[in-house]
């Protein structure tokens, strides 16, 4: 790696830690060898940077087993005792878990929303306790930051929801009112946003610098990565595909427009059109998809008529952004393993910008999990960025 031009020799240290966590938070354990190689940098100034980690709490060396001739080499390990909490608030449940320097999920809880206890100060109670249940089944670990992934609009600059219809949110101070509650910093951000970081780092889009995440639950969220960079926003808003209008004779969406792509896919859609009583997740598509497979009409034209809806959307997208790959996830996943053949006619029944088979079509890799998984991700952030002020207790 060149030593950049302008940067003074402390913060090219400190960049330097910056990519030695990076690399072992991503990849796990890794030989000071491989960092050597990987980053351009002598062996003494490796050991002297990996045993600065290892002063902060944040690594630790075991001996490499190799083969072969030469000085077995030191390994770098991340130390799961240092976690993060990560929030995903979903539409039906609330999913915490607790996640290791390196990426491992440590422990995991989830909590159906109760009936009618949707508003903000319901959602930031049951999420307060959870994460307080967790921190107290793990109190020897140290707590580095918590992180919260949200099915609606956040305003970058504060974590302010400024609009969540399918939790009927408008301009709640979610993030505000949780640090508050908790005492602690807290981190908030799109579910999809998050979804497509978590498949990026981990998951389905490794390798690609263009990509676009898609997953449906009750709505449609959508985050993407252009030249490997996250697709915000001017204020963080970007993303909302499941608003775009595919239908211009309806039906009327929660938002007050006609024709919206989560009007013709997701959860709730597929469940109705197969004759099933909405709200019933995951399992229920499951129950509807399985159904179809084994003769049954009506569940067979529901599964057929979303596949439709969900292949038009996806080339609306591809034609807009040009991905390299298109991640689904939720009940877009569902449908696209069951109906793979289904969804590409539809998505191939007019022209496109690029062809079809410049654009990669697949199944999220961390299944529902990706926006959980980005959720950690983002509490890590500030710790992977600045290694050496990382809170010595919490």
């Amino acid at each position: 790696m060149p030593t950049p031009t302008g940067v003074g020799t402390e913060e090219l240290r400190r960049a330097n830690l910056r990519a030695i966590l990076q690399t072992v938070h991503t990849h796990g354990p890794t030989t000071r060898a491989v960092l050597t190689k990987q980053l351009g940098l002598n062996r003494s100034t490796i050991g002297a940077l990996t045993g600065e980690l290892q002063s902060l709490g944040l690594v630790t060396e075991q001996t490499a087993v190799v083969g072969g001739r030469g000085r077995p080499s030191h390994l770098v390990v991340p130390r799961e005792d240092n976690v993060v909490v990560a929030v995903d608030v979903g539409v039906d449940r609330i999913a915490v878990a607790l996640v290791g320097l390196g990426g491992e999920v440590l422990d995991r809880r989830t909590r159906g929303h109760q009936r009618g206890e949707h508003d903000v100060a319901h959602v930031v109670e049951s999420v307060a306790q959870m994460i307080e249940e967790t921190l107290s089944a793990s109190q020897h670990r140290r707590c580095l930051g918590i992180g919260a992934a949200v099915p609606g609009a956040v305003r970058a600059s504060d974590g302010l929801v400024r609009f969540a219809p399918n939790l009927g949110w408008y301009d709640e101070p979610f993030t505000e009112l949780l640090a508050t509650r908790l005492g602690r910093p807290v981190s908030t951000a799109n579910d999809a946003n998050l979804g497509v970081l978590a498949e990026h780092i981990r998951g389905a889009a490794v390798g690609y610098s263009e990509v676009a995440y898609l997953s449906a639950s009750v709505g449609i969220g959508g985050g993407f990565l252009v030249g490997g960079r996250p697709l915000t926003g001017a204020r963080g808003y970007a993303g909302e595909v499941g608003h775009m209008q595919v239908d211009s004779q309806g039906p009327e969406c929660r938002c007050g427009a006609i024709g919206c792509w989560e009007m013709k896919v997701g959860e709730n859609v597929l469940l109705q059109n197969a004759g099933r009583l909405t709200g019933g997740g995951p399992p229920a598509v499951a129950e509807v998809i399985a159904s179809a497979e084994a003769g049954e009409a009506r569940a067979a034209a529901a599964v057929d008529g979303v596949a439709e809806w969900c292949g038009i959307g996806i080339r609306a997208i591809v034609n807009l952004f040009n991905p390299e790959v298109v991640v689904l996830g939720g009940c877009l996943a569902q449908v696209w393993r069951a109906a793979e053949t289904r969804v590409v006619e539809s998505f191939e029944s007019s022209s496109l910008m690029s062809p079809r088979a410049d654009t990669v079509i697949r199944s999220a890799r961390l299944g529902d999990d990706s926006p959980l998984i980005g959720a950690a991700e983002l509490a890590f952030e500030p710790v992977l960025d600045r290694p050496q002020a990382v809170p010595q207790a919490v």
